[in-house]
This record gives structure tokens, C-alpha cells and sequence, in this order.
């Protein structure tokens, strides 16, 4: 097998890898917009539970019924940190796999350069036989006349 055929086969192997790695990632993108979606409404229904609770408030709420308001606030505050935090998880697996995803990219640049220097290092090899044989063939037809004079 000829190094620029093995060239083209790692070439393609990384192009695999690049297309899985990528793919990952998108998914994982995805995962993170829906994180950051459900952080979002949570945010929101505590938000409206804050609201409920000062009109409640406003309007003479009771003790017992002010506790319930206030636990169940903090219910939802507890989750919101807790999704903050899975929002964090993800976009730092997010991070790490975009790096990835550019280091076989350039993984593959650099096996494309060095395929492209190797082709062009056998067409010199190439051009510099064929400059060879043209010469050969032309100091042989030189001497010719001199044989038939």
C-alpha cells in the first residue's frame, strides 16, 4: 500500500472520529439548551410563588399558610441550585468535548499537509526521473547524426 492511500485511510479514519466527536457535541448542546430551559422554568414558578406570597401577604395570609409558601419556596430553590449546577456539568462536558472535536480537526489538517507534501515529494521524484529520461533520450539523439555522417 502506498503512503498516500495509508494517508487517505488515516485521513478518513479521523474524518470518522471527527463526525462522531461532533455529533457528541451537538447532542450534548442540546442536552445543555434543555438544562438551561428547565433552569428557567424553575426560576419562573419561583418567581410566581414569591408573587402569591406577598399578595397573600398583603392581604392578611396566614402564619401556618405563610410557612407552607415559604418551605415550598425553598423546595424550589434547593432544585434550582441543584440544575444550576447540572447547567455547569454540562457545558464544562460541553467545553471539553468542543475541544475535541477541534483537535481532530486539526489532527486531520495535519495528516491532509502531510499527505499533499508527500504526493508532491514523489511527483518531484517523478518529474526529476521523467528530466532524466528526456535527457538521456536527447544526448542519444545528438550522437545519432554523428553515427550517419
Amino acid at each position: 500500500m502506498t503512503t498516500n492511500a495509508s494517508m487517505k485511510m488515516l485521513i478518513g479514519s479521523v474524518e470518522q472520529r471527527t463526525e462522531g466527536a461532533l455529533a457528541t457535541w451537538q447532542s450534548m448542546r442540546q442536552e445543555c439548551q434543555q438544562a438551561l430551559d428547565k433552569l428557567e422554568v424553575l426560576k419562573r414558578h419561583r418567581e410566581r410563588y414569591s408573587e402569591l406570597l406577598r399578595g397573600g401577604l398583603q392581604n392578611g395570609m396566614s402564619g401556618f399558610a405563610t410557612s407552607a409558601y415559604l418551605g415550598f419556596i425553598k423546595k424550589i430553590d434547593d432544585v434550582v441550585l441543584t440544575q444550576q449546577g447540572e447547567v455547569i456539568r454540562i457545558e464544562a462536558a460541553c467545553a471539553r468535548q468542543w475541544e475535541q472535536v477541534v483537535a481532530l480537526r486539526r489532527e486531520k489538517r495535519t495528516y491532509e499537509l502531510l499527505g499533499e507534501r508527500s504526493e508532491t515529494r514523489e511527483l518531484q521524484t517523478a518529474l526529476r526521473r521523467s528530466q532524466r529520461e528526456i535527457d538521456d533520450v536527447l544526448q542519444r539523439a545528438a550522437s545519432l547524426p554523428a553515427l550517419f555522417n
